[in-house]
C-alpha cells in the first residue's frame, strides 16, 4: 500500500511545483474572506491534487501497470484516499511558506494565520469533494470522468452566483446562525457528527469506487 501511494506523490511532483503558484493566487483572490481563507485554499489546492493525480497517471499508463501486478483492487483504490491527508499537509506548508514570505517582505496581501480548526476544514473539504469524484474516476477513467468533474465544479460556482438572486434581502435567520460558529467549533458533539458523516460519505465512496474498478475493462 505505502509503494502505491509513493507512486501517487511521485506522479505529482509537477502539481508540488504549481502548488505554489496556486496558493500564491488564491490566497490573493480569497483574502477578503477572513478565516474561511485557509479553508478555501486547502479544499481548492487539495482537490487540484485529486485531479491531477488522475490525470498524470492516466499518461504514465499507472493503471495497466499496476493490473497486470499481484496488488489487489482495494489496496489501489484505498491508496488514492490514503494520499488525500499527504496533499493537505503539503498545501499547508506552502501555504506557511507564502504567508510567512508575504509577512517577511511586507507585502499587501491578507493571510489568515493558522488554526487547527481550518486545516481539518478544509481536509474535509477534499475529502467531501474527492468522494464525489473519485467513484466516477473509478468506473470511466480521468478522460470521461473529468466532464462530470466539470459538470460538479460549474454546478457549484453557478449554485453560488444563484444566490443573490435567490435572496436579495439577507435572510434574518443569517445573522444569528453565523453568530454561532464560534460556539459550534468548540462543540464535541458537533465535530463527531460531523465526523461520523464525513467516515460514512468517504466509506461509501471507497465501497462505490472499489466495485466499479473491478468492473472496468482495461
Amino acid at each position: 500500500m505505502k509503494y502505491l501511494i509513493l507512486k501517487d506523490l511521485f506522479l505529482q511532483k509537477r502539481m508540488l511545483v504549481l502548488a505554489f503558484a496556486y496558493v500564491l493566487l488564491l490566497t490573493f483572490a480569497f483574502q477578503s474572506m477572513g478565516e474561511g481563507q485557509l479553508v478555501a485554499i486547502i479544499s481548492a489546492v487539495g482537490y487540484m491534487f485529486v485531479m491531477l493525480g488522475g490525470a498524470w497517471e492516466e499518461t504514465n499508463k499507472s493503471d495497466v501497470l499496476w493490473n497486470s501486478m499481484p496488488v489487489s483492487e482495494w489496496q489501489i483504490v484505498g491508496a488514492k484516499y490514503l494520499a488525500i491527508p499527504l496533499y493537505v499537509v503539503f498545501v499547508v506548508l506552502v501555504y506557511g511558506v507564502v504567508s510567512s514570505a508575504f509577512s517577511l517582505l511586507r507585502i499587501p496581501i491578507s493571510a489568515a494565520p493558522f488554526n487547527p480548526l481550518g486545516i481539518v476544514l478544509g481536509m474535509i473539504g477534499v475529502f467531501i469533494a474527492a468522494s464525489l469524484y473519485y467513484p466516477v474516476y473509478f468506473a470511466l477513467g480521468y478522460t470521461k470522468s473529468r466532464y462530470w468533474h466539470f459538470i460538479l465544479f460549474f454546478g457549484i460556482i453557478v449554485s453560488a452566483s444563484m444566490i443573490p438572486a435567490l435572496f436579495p434581502n439577507k435572510p434574518a435567520w443569517l445573522d444569528p446562525l453565523l453568530a454561532q460558529i464560534p460556539e459550534l467549533a468548540n462543540d464535541v458533539a458537533v465535530f463527531v457528527a460531523l465526523g461520523m458523516f464525513v467516515v460514512i460519505l468517504v466509506g461509501g465512496s471507497f465501497l462505490a469506487s472499489l466495485t466499479l474498478y473491478r468492473r472496468r475493462e482495461f
